[in-house]
């Protein structure tokens, strides 16, 4: 059994050493995921794609803000909603019927959202409040039931609500006031963690790492269903088929290099760690440096619709931003998260990402679907170096 894999919980208990104290923070650190985060997260996979659906309705650079600033919202929901069951596992009636409203209440802001910049405004702010007001409640619950982890996350109480009341606000402001209002919203959230500190956070290894590859894979179905879209009108034109062929083996490429060796690496990197810092390791490789991953594949969703569709022509420039940019994104925000987990530079996947950029004006002056060829060129040499050379997980790899 591995270092820092026995009692792992023990200190934030802090019940003197051994007993059930112990036993019980052993049993929380092996949780993994189960059915109710899988149902709670189906609300997300829809969120998801509004995100898309708000930017495919404004292509432009405000467009893209405007998604970037919606995602954000959507990712920080979901971001407290999983350190809050990652220790706890919410079995009382009372906890599942608040996930459930919560669940509803995500759900209208998620049919608001592609407006939430119009005139489903206000519904967006208010549904999005209630979020966070019923997250609140339920970590009241947990403080109740002497939960640490709910104690430790009641000091970002008032970074939880402040983001939330700023969207009302903006519901009543016009642009570009409003835009200024989501991003303050947004620095508040997100800044929250670093200035109240991670202290008492509790930290399950197995469930962050589970549940954090889940999200993952909810965006690049998304990917999948764009790619689907984009070719039901012409499917039996020749060169949309070989573009469908392309963009789903490019997906692959993606997952390949999260769920590669990487991922078997970063839970070991979490239980070698003592409590203090796996819960600012957890904050930084997991809540922060996955929303670069997630921003990716929902950009290269985006306009994979479009490179499928009208795979012989280029692309507008903004869509091959989004394209090629999206790929990039993503294994750089792969590098970046490498990096904090394990201190390694992922040379490939930075090469990699260089090698999707230097494809955005490609993009635009040569047909879609060469530009898909790239970008899965570009994924097999990353994938195929990987294969090739075995690389370390990381220092804490001591087997």
């Amino acid at each position: 059994m591995e270092v820092g894999e026995v009692g792992v919980e023990q200190s934030m208990r802090d019940d003197g050493g051994g007993g059930a104290g112990e036993q019980a923070a052993e049993d929380a650190s092996e949780r993994s995921v189960g059915t109710l985060e899988l149902f709670f997260d189906l609300v997300f996979v829809y969120a998801m794609s509004q995100v898309t659906v708000l930017m495919l309705a404004h292509i432009s650079w405000a467009g893209f803000g405007r998604g970037l600033l919606t995602l954000g919202a959507v990712w920080w929901a979901w971001v407290c909603y999983a350190w809050l069951t990652n220790i706890s596992d919410h079995a009382g009636s009372a906890h599942r019927l608040l996930i459930f409203l919560a669940m509803a209440a995500m759900l209208v802001a998620a049919v608001g959202l592609p407006q939430a910049f119009g005139a489903r405004a206000l519904v967006f702010g208010l549904a999005f409040l209630a979020v966070r007001l019923i997250h609140v409640a339920l970590l009241a619950l947990d403080v109740r039931a002497e939960a640490d982890v709910g104690a430790a996350a009641l000091r970002l109480v008032p970074t939880l609500l402040i983001g939330p009341a700023l969207l009302v606000a903006a519901a009543f402001v016009d642009t570009p006031g409003r835009e200024l209002l989501w991003i303050a919203a947004a620095v508040i959230d997100f800044s929250g963690p670093v200035l109240v500190g991670t202290a008492g956070w509790g930290v399950a290894p197995s469930y962050v790492v589970e549940r954090h590859g889940q999200i993952i894979i909810i965006a690049l179905g998304e990917a999948i269903v764009e790619v689907g879209a984009g070719a039901k009108d012409s499917l039996g034109r020749p060169v949309v088929v070989i573009a469908v062929l392309l963009a789903v083996l490019i997906a692959a490429g993606l997952w390949s290099s999260y769920f590669g060796y990487l991922r078997r690496g970063a839970e070991r990197r979490l239980r070698g760690t003592g409590d203090r810092e796996r819960a600012r390791l957890a904050r930084d490789s997991y809540s922060y440096l996955h929303l670069p991953l997630v921003a990716g594949v929902v950009f290269f969703a985006l306009r994979v619709h479009e490179a499928v569709a009208d795979a012989a022509r280029p692309l507008p420039l903004l869509s091959a931003v989004a394209l090629a940019g999206g790929v990039a994104l993503f294994f750089l925000g792969d590098v970046a998260y490498r990096w904090r987990d394990h201190h390694q530079l992922a040379v490939d996947r930075l090469l990699a990402g260089v090698g999707a950029s230097v494809l955005i004006p490609v993009a635009v002056l040569a047909p879609a679907l060469a530009t898909l060829a790239g970008l899965l060129l570009v994924c097999l040499l990353q994938t195929s170096w990987e294969l090739w050379r075995h690389p370390a997980i990381g220092p804490v790899d001591s087997s």
